[in-house]
């Protein structure tokens, strides 16, 4: 091995170790935006197959409103079970993924904080909160004197979460919420959160941008985290790598 390899990957390790405490964090997020792209273009995919064997194989005249209709419900009869089952699964999916990747960071982070500053005479589980993000937010607080809502993007955090639960606890269905005030969150998070609504039935329905959104500010919040802690961020995360992941949507 050269000298001009060695030092590579000398400085490979070097920054491997100097940021191993949040590396890991970045890699699931990325590796998680990857996951949902990928199959989002398998099953659009899937979708324009069937529609090439079961959809229509005939052409509308350019001019006639009557058969351009035809033709787009008889290629939408062709994609409904990618479009109407697999495409809403996959999201919902995605989302709750999503979730519990937020929620195992977090407990790394607590993890690596009592690495570094010591362990504390009470653990996270033992913080009295409903959630597991709650308790940890509260256990940062009281312990490492680090405010999680005060860091970029923590209102995504909490979105996220109202927003996973409906799905988990009452299958998307927003009349199923336990309280008017979830019902109404998200009835008016549509307003804000773009690819974000509540159909005439009650469902919640997620676009593309939605999760594309989520992933976005769930990475900014632990960039967010991170460089409150001054710990070093790899250079792997650097830079517009998750607009390299998302770019598979645009073609």
């Amino acid at each position: 091995m050269s000298e001009e390899s060695k030092q590579k990957w000398k400085d490979t390790f070097a920054e491997y170790s100097r940021t191993l405490k949040t590396y890991t964090t970045m890699s699931a997020l990325h590796t998680l935006a990857q996951y949902w792209v990928e199959n989002e273009f398998i099953i659009e995919q899937a979708a324009k197959n069937e529609v090439d064997l079961n959809g229509p194989k005939w052409r509308p005249a350019r001019d006639d409103q009557d058969e351009i209709s035809e033709y787009i419900m008889e290629q939408d009869l062709a994609r409904y079970l990618h479009d109407n089952t697999l495409i809403p699964i996959h999201r919902y999916s995605s989302i709750v993924m999503l979730c519990t990747t937020v929620e195992r960071e977090l407990v790394r982070l607590t993890e690596n904080l009592q690495k570094e500053l010591g362990p504390q005479k009470l653990n996270w589980q033992d913080i009295n909160n409903n959630s597991t993000t709650g308790k940890i937010i509260k256990f940062c607080e009281a312990f490492f004197s680090l405010r999680l809502v005060d860091c970029a993007q923590y209102v995504a955090v909490t979105e996220l979460q109202k927003v996973r639960n409906c799905i988990v606890h009452n299958h998307g269905d927003v009349s199923l919420s336990d309280s008017e005030g979830k019902k109404t969150f998200l009835l008016n998070l549509g307003k804000k959160r773009r690819g974000f609504c509540v159909d005439s039935l009650n469902t919640i329905v997620i676009d593309e941008e939605c999760i594309k959104q989520f992933i976005d500010e769930i990475w900014a919040f632990f960039v967010s985290v991170f460089n409150t802690l001054k710990w070093d961020i790899a250079s792997d995360w650097q830079g517009d790598k998750l607009e390299k992941a998302f770019k598979k949507l645009k073609t």
